[in-house]
C-alpha cells in the first residue's frame, strides 16, 4: 500500500443528496452506476484506500446507489455495507460541499468561477516555493514519503513567494487543489506563519479571510492535491455568494427542510 498513512483519515466515503428543496428531477435522478463503480474500484485497486463504501440516498431515504470495494489482499475477511460501523472523519467537509453544490444547482455559483469573484481579498495571494522553484506541497504529501529520493523536506526552506501561475477556481476548493493547508506540514518556515496567525481563534469570517489573504499558498491552484483548509474557504465562498452565514445555510437548506433534529455544525 503506497499511502497507508491515509487509512486513518478516510475509512469510508458516503454521498447523500442532502438538499430538500423541490426540484422537478429530484426523484428521477439516474446514475451511470458502472462508471461510479469503476472510479471507486480504481481508488482501492491502486492502493489509495484499503476499502470504500459509497451510498446515495434521496430525501425519502430511498437508496439510489450503493457500492463497496475492498482490498482483499489487505483485508481478506473484511466486509462492509450499510450496517457497518465506520468512523468517518471530516464530516463538516461533506456538509459544506453539499451546500455549495446546492448553490450551483440554483445557479448562484459556478464550479469554474474564480474564487476572487467572491473573495476579492485573495487577489494578491502568493505561492510558497523552495529556492529551486518547487511548490512546498511536494515535500509534504504521502507520495513523497513513499520514495526516499523524493523525501527532501530539508530543501523546502528558506521559501520564496511567487505569483500563482493559474487561477484558483471554486472546484479547486472542493477537490483540495486550491493550495490551502493545515499547520502540520512539518515545513518550519511555513508552519511558523500559520502558528503565528493562530486562525483557530478568529472571531468571524471576515477576520479569517483577512488572515488567509496574507498567507502563502502551498502550491499553485490546480497543480496538485493537498488536504487542508480548502473546504473552509469553500464555506466562505458560500457565505459571500448568498450574504448568509454558513450556519444559516446549513439550517435553511439541510436541517430544517429535511427535519434533521439537533443538527449541529
Amino acid at each position: 500500500m503506497k499511502t497507508t498513512l491515509q487509512v486513518y483519515i478516510i475509512m469510508s466515503v458516503q454521498f447523500f443528496l442532502l438538499s430538500c428543496d423541490e426540484h422537478p428531477y429530484r426523484n428521477s435522478i439516474k446514475f451511470d452506476s458502472n462508471s461510479i463503480d469503476k472510479l471507486l474500484n480504481e481508488y482501492v485497486e491502486n492502493g489509495d484506500y484499503p476499502f470504500l463504501y459509497a451510498r446515495i440516498e434521496n430525501v425519502e431515504g430511498k437508496i439510489l446507489y450503493e457500492h463497496s470495494v475492498i482490498n482483499n489482499s489487505l483485508l481478506p475477511e473484511f466486509k462492509v455495507n450499510g450496517n457497518s460501523w465506520i468512523r468517518i472523519w471530516s464530516m463538516s467537509k461533506i456538509v459544506t460541499i453539499s451546500i455549495l453544490m446546492d448553490l450551483v444547482e440554483d445557479n448562484l455559483v459556478s464550479l469554474d468561477d474564480p474564487v476572487i469573484n467572491y473573495i476579492p481579498e485573495f487577489e494578491n495571494l502568493k505561492v510558497a516555493v523552495s529556492y529551486e522553484g518547487r511548490s512546498l506541497s511536494v515535500f509534504t504529501q504521502p507520495d513523497t514519503y513513499s520514495n526516499e529520493e523524493e523525501n527532501q523536506i530539508g530543501r523546502a526552506c528558506p521559501m520564496i513567494l511567487v505569483e500563482p501561475d493559474s487561477v484558483m477556481k471554486v472546484r479547486h476548493l472542493i477537490n483540495h487543489r486550491a493550495g490551502f493547508y493545515y499547520a502540520n506540514t512539518k515545513i518550519s518556515c511555513l508552519d511558523s506563519l500559520s502558528i503565528k496567525a493562530d486562525i483557530t481563534t478568529v472571531p468571524n469570517s471576515d477576520s479569517l479571510i483577512a488572515i488567509l489573504s496574507r498567507m502563502p499558498l502551498i502550491h499553485h491552484p490546480g497543480e496538485r492535491y493537498h488536504y487542508g483548509l480548502n473546504t473552509t474557504v469553500l464555506g466562505l465562498v458560500a457565505e459571500r455568494a448568498t450574504n448568509r452565514s454558513l450556519d444559516e445555510l446549513v439550517q435553511g437548506r439541510i436541517a430544517i427542510p429535511c427535519k434533521i433534529n439537533q443538527f449541529q455544525y
